[in-house]
């Protein structure tokens, strides 16, 4: 922008420019008046676009279409120099390189001022202040004077940027809405919201709001009353349901969710993931004006291009930090691992660590990669989203990747252009200029080591071919150092092979190498062999205490050593005692490793080696059931050993990966065995399932039956969490347990085949564990225990229950022995024992929190509302259900336990004289069972909805529910529910 003296600066602050309605201008407090229809255009395109520049192919598009007449090209000068005289000023448009640019101040363009009120507004939340929100909404929604750009006719403006802004509008509506109901303020959120709704009967969030304002109000029926319109409207329109997410408000109504009446939670938590922004990032003015104007406006599609080390990432974090206020939904990154050693990362690991970053469920991921890709589609759709996807290395990588429709930006980097079928727009990144260099080096090394040493700095970015990468590289070797160092490291540079570099003058890569050899050259002698090891690393990132075991030396040394690589550049840290290595320093490293005579093969299995024994002394802890033999002394903390399984979690699948295709292949299906317990409870299904599918791969050319077998059992389980429980019969099926599998594949066979009603097979199952080992004893116990219960012989159950629970304790198989107190409590509720049930869950639920058996929790919860409720405290049931239902949908259950879950909360409204809404709770439940093909739960919730259309005064509906769940109980033996629902008919229907 060119600089202007006090007076013209005073002048242009009284300048007013407008396009959110009919496009104003006002210069100096007078109004302007654009007339020619075509002036408009170009001035309303540069100002949608202010202080940026906009090409001329992009205002021919605006002004003429997509056919423009011949001279459009000599046209375009003539209206700006209209413009230019209109407006009073000649500096006011200027022309560059490309097109123009309108220079506009802070403050005097409308859209501007709304971003910026908005913003305030969603700062004001974050801290607390709802009453300063609303002020600065209004403000913000107070600048719109009708519809955008009204009198400009453009074609191409009203396609793309009009519904773009005016989604902004729509969405800063909404964000008012959610603080005025923070507020209170019911009333007057549903007049306003009843307009919206009128207007915009297709926008699920502002009926969502308006259901909860009318409950709130107590015009629950009111409430019911708009979902079945917002329902109709869906319907007729699109010819689709209502969202999951409008169905679980609708869902909450029924049931009387205390949520209801806590702050307003928006439909969308906006995520943020970019990296932090790259300290002393210089030059590339250019390019990133022309990235940044691309993603400011409509959706876009970009693709930073560029050799290895030119600075892709530190560009396009640059960028998204830039414009990250034009997606006010969240940005959303991820490194690809295109052209790292690391495996890179499938299409369905990264979907599914996007729809968990987005809010999704763990339980609602889908596993198959069209159902990911669909669902991540499904939740961006009406959103503004940057998405980053880093280091690509082909244009199948992206593609899956890419939104369905309008609304996100996709910023991609990669060494290849990928623009077929990817990107609108392919940006080529080179050096940097010699000038840029040099003010790269100089930022760092100091003002007055700039001045005094200018010829050798611009020397130094010379001989590092003015390569990002290569010049950080040389600024770890030289920040503080004395002049004389920085000369001599020019000329020990130069010096360095000399005819190697003047064959390669121009090749990047050498000028890396060459920065790279210096560095490494100054690295001591055990620094140096650690950075040479980290190379083999395949993980995205390690820890210290990995690095020690890569090198076989003391966490205390290896802290030193890294520090130092970080020092000079050659590591970077990423965390608290993490760190991560650029694929450049990866790929020399490796070669140095090489060339030393590094035995690398030992190195990494010494890693392997650490990561699996750290992993099975953590399963000690948490999982100790799981091992056939005795476990070893723990060595460390429940708290510590989750957390160790969460940080290594992606190193240790790459390094599984890696075992599977490179060797040794049976650490593959080790590494599964020892982390299975974790992930079969913490959701992360997705990535799960690939390592196992390549550990399964891995035992079936090695040809080991028993690695196999574990390797099926460990996919059925995780099928069977995620209430697959057909696939997971299947993979049991394919299986051929022998030695140390036949009672892991016996207790998992047993309890699909429980919850599938096969009771014969399940017991069949579970007897064969008695007889392989004390821990399986015991898992065999249990589950003859909850055969017995579920066929409603008590007695026998609690024999079972009672013998297990005793060697449980002895073998300190804590899991266990919550299982079968578990299980025992369940025994004590059909004898009307109800506070010895309350003391049993209470202890059971105490030994998963120590575990973070997440899922068994969330279950041990319902039976403990349960419990609560028919011993008479109903308050207290009532808060348990609910936790139960918000640990098992925030932390990922399966649709088995949320059954359970929804059961427990009908039972207690049920027994608080709301037999309405506990039927809804009931109806959920029986959703979710019948789904997921769990047969008991769909008899028992058949019986319990019946109860509640009793109490509701509903005697058809009720006898239905009824007779459906005793045809069931006799049918499939559930001897229990039968004798219950025969008693409830005879009670019905009196004879």
């Amino acid at each position: 922008m060119l600089r202007r003296d006090g007076a013209e600066a005073r002048d242009l602050a009284h300048d007013e420019f407008g396009v959110l309605g009919p496009l104003v201008v006002r210069r100096g407090g007078r109004v302007v008046t654009i007339t020619a229809a075509k002036h408009r255009v170009v001035l309303a395109t540069l100002l949608l676009c202010a202080n940026r520049s906009v090409s001329a192919a992009e205002l021919i598009r605006r002004v003429w279409g997509g056919v423009p007449p011949d001279r459009a090209g000599q046209t375009l000068p003539v209206y700006v120099m209209r413009l230019r005289r209109v407006l009073g000023d000649p500096a006011v448009i200027h022309t560059t390189s490309t097109g123009y640019r309108i220079d506009v101040p802070d403050g005097a363009l409308d859209l501007d001022r709304f971003g910026v009120s908005a913003d305030a507004g969603r700062a004001a939340v974050a801290g607390g202040d709802a009453a300063g929100a609303v002020v600065h909404y209004e403000q913000a929604l107070a600048l719109w004077r009708g519809p955008v750009l009204a009198d400009v006719p453009s074609e191409s403006l009203h396609e793309t940027e009009v519904p773009a802004l005016a989604e902004r509008r729509l969405r800063v509506l909404s964000e008012l809405m959610d603080v005025k109901l923070r507020l209170d303020r019911c009333d007057e959120v549903i007049a306003d919201l009843r307009r919206l709704t009128a207007r915009h009967p297709l926008r699920e969030r502002f009926w969502s709001q308006l259901m909860v304002a009318l409950y709130r109000v107590d015009r629950q029926a009111d409430a019911l009353d708009a979902y079945r319109q917002a329902s109709t409207a869906l319907a007729r329109e699109l010819g689709v349901d209502p969202s999951e997410a409008l169905r679980s408000v609708h869902h909450a109504i029924l049931t009387g969710d205390p949520a209801l009446h806590r702050p307003a939670a928006t439909e969308w938590t906006p995520v943020s993931q970019l990296p932090a922004p790259v300290g002393n990032f210089v030059g590339r003015e250019e390019e990133l004006e022309r990235v940044t104007g691309l993603l400011s406006g409509s959706t876009a599609t970009v693709v930073v291009c560029g050799s290895p080390g030119v600075g892709k990432t530190a560009f396009a974090i640059s960028v998204g930090h830039a414009v990250r206020d034009r997606y006010p939904d969240g940005q959303l990154y991820v490194n690809l691992r295109g052209h790292s050693t690391s495996p890179p990362l499938t299409t369905s690991a990264v979907l599914a660590r996007f729809l968990r970053a987005m809010g999704v469920r763990a339980d609602r991921i889908p596993v198959g990669e069209d159902a990911l890709v669909r669902g991540y589609r499904n939740r961006l759709r009406g959103r503004r989203v940057l998405i980053m996807l880093d280091n690509a290395a082909s244009t199948d990588q992206v593609l899956p990747l890419l939104p369905g429709e309008a609304g996100c930006s996709v910023l991609v980097t990669s060494r290849n252009e990928l623009c077929s079928g990817t990107c609108q727009t392919v940006v080529r990144l080179d050096v940097l200029r010699g000038d840029e260099a040099w003010r790269l080096l100089a930022r760092s090394l100091g003002p007055n080591v700039a001045m005094s040493e200018f010829e050798a700095i611009g020397e130094l970015a010379r001989l590092c071919g003015y390569l990002p990468l290569a010049l950080r590289i040389a600024l770890g070797n030289l920040v503080g150092s004395s002049h004389a160092d920085i000369s001599s490291y020019v000329d020990e540079l130069r010096g360095g092979d000399r005819l190697a570099a003047l064959a390669v003058d121009n090749d990047d890569s050498a000028a890396v190498r060459r920065a790279f050899d210096l560095s490494y050259a100054a690295l001591s002698p055990d620094a140096a062999r650690l950075f040479r090891l980290a190379g083999l690393v395949p993980g995205p990132d390690f820890s210290v205490a990995g690095a020690a075991a890569l090198i076989g030396g003391p966490e205390s040394t290896t802290r030193r050593l890294l520090g130092d690589l970080a020092a000079a550049h050659l590591v970077q840290r990423v965390g608290a005692d993490r760190f991560a290595m650029h694929d450049l320093l990866q790929d020399y490293a490796a070669d140095r490793s090489r060339a030393a005579g590094d035995d690398g093969t030992a190195a990494r299995r010494r890693l392997f080696d650490w990561y699996l024994g750290t992993a099975v002394a953590v399963g000690d802890v948490l999982y100790p059931e799981l091992r056939p033999g005795p476990a070893g002394t723990p060595t460390l903390g429940a708290a510590r050993a989750r957390a160790w399984l969460e940080a290594e979690r992606p190193s240790v699948l790459a390094a599984t990966e890696y075992c599977a295709r490179f060797g040794p292949r049976r650490l593959a299906w080790q590494l599964i065995d020892a982390v299975s317990g974790y992930f079969g409870s913490h959701g992360h299904h997705v990535e799960f399932l690939h390592a196992v599918d390549a550990a399964l791969g891995a035992a079936r050319r090695d040809r080991e039956p028993a690695a196999q077998t574990a390797m099926l059992v460990w996919l059925a389980a995780e099928h069977r969490n995620l209430g697959n429980l057909r696939v997971a019969q299947r993979y049991l099926r394919e299986a051929e347990p022998t030695g140390d599998t036949l009672w892991l594949h016996a207790g998992l066979d047993g309890v699909v085949n429980l919850e599938l009603g096969d009771f014969a097979a399940a017991t069949t199952s579970f007897t064969r564990m008695l007889d392989l080992g004390a821990h399986a004893r015991i898992g065999g116990l249990a589950g003859l225990g909850a055969v017995a219960l579920m066929r409603g012989d008590v007695t026998r159950a609690e024999e079972s229950l009672l013998d297990g629970l005793e060697r449980a304790r002895v073998a300190e198989g804590v899991n266990l022995e919550a299982t079968c107190a578990s299980l025992l409590a369940r025994c004590r509720l059909e004898t009307g024992a109800y506070e010895s049930a309350v003391e049993l869950l209470r202890f059971a639920l105490a030994a998963w929190y120590r575990t973070g058996a997440r899922h068994a929790r969330a279950e041990g919860l319902a039976y403990l509302a349960t419990a609560l409720c028919l011993d008479g405290a109903h308050a207290e049931a009532l808060r348990t259900a609910q936790r139960g239902l918000a640990l098992v949908q925030e932390l990922g259950g399966s649709p088995r336990i949320e059954s359970e879950v929804h059961n427990a909360l009908g039972l207690v409204l049920r027994h608080q004289g709301e037999p309405g809404r506990a039927a809804a709770a009931h109806r959920r439940a029986l959703e979710l069972a019948t789904d997921c093909d769990y047969r008991y739960g769909v008899t028992r919730t058949h019986v319990l909805i019946a109860k509640a259309l009793r109490d509701d005064g509903l005697v058809g509906d009720a006898v239905r529910h009824a007779r459906i769940g005793r045809d069931l109980a006799f049918r499939s033996g559930f001897g229990t529910f039968g004798r219950t629902a025969d008693d409830l008919l005879s009670a019905l229907s009196p004879s």
